[in-house]
């Protein structure tokens, strides 16, 4: 029964269509035909939705309105987070500036899969998830949340993802502080070949030591996203190869004293030796005999 009401849907569907069709070539210039055509299309789309057979039941219908409502919002949510992140993908800035958009979109996509409270009508996840082949809603989901994972953008927000982490608002300040150190901006800065004795290297070393050491941090706690990755490898970039700086090591004093030591060792090792040996404590030893005949020439001196 279900399917022979669906071949009449479907005919008259088809008649539909064909007398939109015929009023549209008869009077083309007319803008309303068009308009005609239109919503026909988008009552046909609202009925092939409510004719699915294995999704529905006499008492649990899918509405075909809330479900083209999410559809459409899914869709610009898609096109606002992809323009986010093609925007802030250079310099990458994409964790910072599109949380946002990425929340908005899972937000939609969780109404798609869960049922309206205090309702009866079932959720369109079934309508738009896997109703076809390819699974478009499915697929741009999942490629948003690799590029999302991809970039440990988690790592950078908080637990509810509504803000950034206070750690990564200070990097970030520091990084600013220290570009406007180097002045790429106003490009007045021009790299010399003069290494650490250069005014860039000078004046901005504090600064750099600062950043280094932040990032250190982060990495340790696990706190890193492309972010700050990609911030500090372009200032890696600009601090040794652009303006040939060198961040001094604070451990040059005690390298040299283990290595000086180290080096003396193998002597310390043969003097202790020596003063240990029994080469030191021999003494001369006069034969029995010897001594007996000195004994006697002394007494005799002594008598005369």
């Amino acid at each position: 029964m279900m399917c022979v009401s669906a071949l009449i849907i479907s005919f008259l569907l088809l008649c539909e269509f064909s007398m939109g069709m015929g009023s549209l070539v008869v009077d083309d210039a007319q803008s309303s035909d068009t308009s005609d055509l239109m919503a026909r299309s988008v009552w046909a789309e609202q009925l092939s939705l409510s004719l699915l057979p294995p999704y529905s039941s006499p008492d649990h219908q899918v509405d075909p309105n809330m479900c083209i409502q999410l559809l459409h919002e899914f869709a610009n949510n898609s096109g606002a987070l992809s323009n986010c992140l093609a925007g802030m993908a250079w310099p990458v800035r994409v964790c910072q500036h599109c949380y946002k958009e990425y929340a908005q979109l899972k937000a939609t996509m969780n109404k798609i899969v869960t049922p309206m409270q205090n309702s009866s009508t079932l959720s369109c996840g079934t309508t738009l998830l896997r109703s076809d082949r390819v699974q478009v809603i499915v697929a741009l989901s999942n490629f948003y949340d690799d590029v999302w994972i991809d970039s440990k953008c988690a790592s950078c927000l908080n637990m509810n993802h509504t803000s950034v982490l206070d750690s990564t608002a200070s990097f970030m300040k520091t990084f600013d502080e220290l570009m406007q150190c180097f002045n790429i901006t106003k490009g007045s800065t021009v790299p010399d070949q003069h290494g650490n004795f250069s005014h860039v290297c000078q004046m901005c070393n504090v600064t750099y030591k600062n950043l280094s050491d932040q990032y250190t941090n982060l990495e340790h706690g696990n706190y890193l996203c492309i972010d700050l990755e990609d911030a500090m490898n372009s200032t890696r970039i600009l601090w040794s190869r652009v303006f040939n700086c060198t961040l001094p090591c604070t451990d040059t004093i005690p390298v040299i004293a283990v290595s000086v030591f180290i080096l003396f060792l193998p002597a310390i090792f043969y003097f202790s030796t020596y003063l240990h040996s029994d080469q030191r404590k021999r003494k001369l030893i006069l034969p029995k005999r010897l001594k007996s005949n000195a004994n006697l020439a002394h007494i005799q001196d002594k008598s005369n």
